[in-house]
């Protein structure tokens, strides 16, 4: 039987996959759970984003991101506050600890990225981010025709 052929995006899923990987195991090692794995980071970028957001950058349903939000809450990371142009929502914000802990994160993931990339010259660098936005673009399209 012959070996099917690799294709770009099954090198770019196994890449992917590799690097998810890389970041559990780095988050579990600062002591971030895997449920909050997502939330973390994305609220450190967003802050004041609700619930929803968090669900659909995450893909994981908002039953799911409440009650990681409820631990969250719970254990020191994040806090609410009700939005005043809508007091049916609430903003989630990152207390001190969840700062902290995203910025270690980011950190570290950063140093990973340098190592990643020593071997590749800025000019590949550039190249292969040129051509990844460009797979992404062609796989918005896509999904957008669908």
């Amino acid at each position: 039987m012959e070996k099917p052929k690799r294709t770009v995006m099954m090198a770019v899923g196994r890449t992917r996959r590799a690097w998810d990987n890389h970041i559990k195991a780095v988050a579990m090692e600062i002591g971030i759970p895997d449920s909050y794995q997502a939330v973390i980071p994305f609220l450190s970028r967003n802050p004041g984003a609700n619930q929803k957001m968090v669900a659909d950058f995450s893909n994981i349903t908002t039953a799911a991101v409440n009650q990681t939000v409820k631990e969250l809450i719970a254990n020191g990371y994040v806090y609410k506050e009700t939005d005043e142009s809508d007091r049916r929502y609430t903003k989630l914000f990152l207390t001190p600890k969840g700062k902290k802990t995203a910025l270690m994160l980011r950190e570290r993931l950063h140093n990973s990225d340098k190592v990643i990339t020593a071997a590749i010259t800025p000019e590949k660098e550039a190249e292969m981010i040129a051509l990844l936005d460009k797979i992404h673009d062609c796989i918005r399209r896509e999904l957008i025709s669908c």
